[in-house]
């Protein structure tokens, strides 16, 4: 027999323990190993306290409705739960299925529920040791201020001042202390850049001359507010824009004009100038990117996703663009890296960032040279068929055209305010209204009618079945000659 070292040193402790437990001393320490049998544990273990604790874990006291607006478009309608007055946790509110338009159209429960993640952690910040529940000043503005605002020849603060900023330790004020530098640092601002002078200053900065003349030497128009995203305005700090009106009383003294000649700050608008969001976007399509349109996913075949991380940035309507996807549809994502919504796609695209305006072109070119478009959707729906003066290279306008010409009333979806005539307070009015000096700048606008062969003049009203209606037939193609009222003859090619 082969007997190794590790063999025989496991025979020979098995054999000692065999010993040892055969003692009485050492068998009895061991008694306690003898199991018990219990029939029934909750008869046996009389304290049963703990279920209590188990059982009432998502027991609340109180609970109630809120907005999560934390400064995205979602706004979800969600509620917290109160135990021991301490909100203990969120949850979606599942209300959305309730609501119906005035006409009585209910929604659907495929919008519940309406939560992410984020709102459903949102409980941690609030009561988190980070969050910070008092005024908080750099430090090197801080010394900014308490030096007297110096600035250089050109009107900048000297460098040293700006710094640090992402480097410096944040110093905890007063709120009145936050108020008082709040005021005194837009006092400053506003008399830095007024007159003739603060003009200068601006300029030798390199500011554009237009952005300069258009501050009118009031130094205040320097400063910008802006009210936040709309249930967040609405709830709490669109009463800045209250504040650059109210800015013209400074402006009156500090350049001592009447109060007809003052001017506010400057209020920038939550689309335009919010930098997360596509200016461009209303200016083509006529419409807004709002989160509610996220659900046409749900009546799409072809989705393309461009310009927006659906599954990060949009988590509430997340489920649209997937569901879209079991139904059949096919989802091309564009995107500068592989982001969350790639794994979502039947086709990924990466490309460089800024090269997409390029891209869109290039496709823009294949699907007109290829005919890969509805010519019935272009003509009735787009603006394509308008008329472009090949001598300006602008819209041909019926004032070009036609001598006297005054622009057309407008009915569909519109309100044109007359001269003097105040519009009604914003929660009346039907429809999005217009000063008529706006509306005649719009003018209307000139296609050309394949079936008389000749220029005809249709305004924003005119499209889908208006088009079939007034009995033409815009051209998409081709190039014409039409007369202006001065008696030129100017080629024109729809855009």
């Amino acid at each position: 027999m082969d007997l190794g070292r590790r063999s025989f040193l496991k025979i020979g402790l098995g054999g000692l323990g065999g010993v040892l437990l055969a003692s009485n001393g050492f068998a009895e320490m061991f008694t306690f190993f003898d199991p018990v049998d219990v029939e029934n544990p909750l008869a046996f273990y009389p304290n049963r306290g703990w279920e209590k604790v188990f059982k009432d874990l998502w027991r609340y006291d109180s609970e109630f409705s809120f907005l999560c607006a934390p400064n995205d478009t979602h706004n979800c309608l969600l509620k917290a739960h109160v135990k021991n007055n301490v909100v203990v946790r969120l949850a979606p509110s599942f209300g959305y299925s309730k609501a119906s338009d005035l006409d009585g159209n209910q929604a659907s429960c495929r919008w519940e529920p309406r939560c992410c993640q984020k709102g459903l952690a949102l409980v941690r910040r609030v009561y988190g040791d980070r969050r910070i529940k008092y005024p908080v000043i750099r430090e090197g503005f801080s010394n900014w201020i308490k030096d007297g605002f110096p600035r250089d020849k050109n009107g900048k603060p000297p460098s040293k001042y700006l710094q640090g900023r992402g480097k410096e330790a944040f110093i905890k004020i007063s709120w009145q202390e936050a108020f008082d530098i709040a005021a005194r640092t837009l006092e400053n601002i506003a008399k830095e850049y007024s007159g003739e002078e603060g003009k200068r200053k601006l300029l030798e900065q390199g500011y554009d001359p237009l952005m300069v003349e258009a501050t009118g030497g009031a130094g205040v128009q320097t400063l910008k507010f802006r009210g936040g995203m709309p249930a967040l305005g609405a709830t709490r700090i669109f009463a800045q824009y209250r504040l650059a009106n109210a800015l013209a009383l400074l402006d009156s003294k500090i350049r001592n004009v009447e109060p007809d000649e003052a001017k506010g700050a400057r209020g920038w608008d939550n689309y335009t100038w919010h930098t997360d969001l596509p200016p461009g976007h209303p200016m083509v399509t006529g419409q807004q990117t709002v989160d509610w349109d996220l659900v046409c996913a749900d009546h799409s075949k072809n989705i393309v996703v461009w310009g927006m991380n659906w599954i990060t940035t949009k988590m509430p309507d997340s489920h649209w663009l997937t569901e879209s996807r079991l139904k059949g549809a096919k989802v091309t994502v564009i995107a500068c890296e592989y982001s969350a919504t790639c794994n979502k796609a039947d086709n990924v695209l990466i490309v460089r960032p800024g090269t997409t305006p390029a891209l869109a072109l290039g496709f823009s070119y294949v699907i007109i040279k290829e005919g890969l478009y509805d010519p019935s959707y272009l003509k009735k729906y787009t603006d394509l068929p308008l008329l472009v003066r090949m001598d300006t290279l602008k819209l041909l306008k019926p004032e070009d055209i036609q001598e006297g010409y005054k622009p057309q009333e407008l009915k569909n979806y519109i309100g044109v305010l007359k001269e003097g005539e105040k519009p009604l307070p914003p929660l009346k009015q039907a429809t999005p209204v217009v000063p008529e000096n706006i509306r005649n700048e719009w003018s209307d606008f000139v296609v050309w009618d394949e079936k008389r062969k000749e220029p005809v003049i249709i305004t924003r009203d005119d499209y889908g079945n208006q088009i079939d209606k007034k009995g033409i037939s815009p051209a998409l193609e081709g190039k014409f000659l039409v007369s202006t009222k001065d008696g030129k003859e100017v080629e024109v090619i729809p855009v």
